[in-house]
């Protein structure tokens, strides 16, 4: 390439990364395991689709049409991505709850009594 410049690209969306694959979670059955990974998983899908109905509501409210692409470049603001992250963080503590329960339930019931 002789003399050729190439122009700087714009900075890329701010997009939450998807691990694609099995997400490997320790456990006694494999099953448990598997069906851990599912729920996250369905999880992370959730997630995402709350942010594509919030951004398609954000577009309404401005009085733009909702369409692929233009959900696909909506930028949110600050604020919204504060309520964005808080809003994923409420989701993923209420799907992880019954697990963090039995995590501490099974911590109480490994202590001594004299711990207690």
């Amino acid at each position: 390439m002789s003399g050729a410049t190439v122009a700087p690209k714009a900075a890329p969306l701010q997009r939450h990364r998807l691990h694609k694959g099995r997400r490997t979670v320790p456990g006694p059955d494999p099953r448990v395991d598997t069906l851990l990974g599912m729920v996250m998983a369905l999880t992370s899908e959730v997630a995402v689709l709350r942010e594509r109905v919030d951004a398609h509501e954000r577009l309404s409210a401005q009085g733009k049409a909702a369409s692929p692409e233009s959900v696909n470049s909506f930028q949110p603001d600050e604020t919204t991505q504060r309520e964005r992250a808080a809003a994923r963080q409420r989701l993923i503590d209420k799907v992880c709850r019954p697990l963090l329960a039995a995590g501490s339930e099974k911590q109480r019931e490994e202590k001594p009594d004299d711990e207690n």
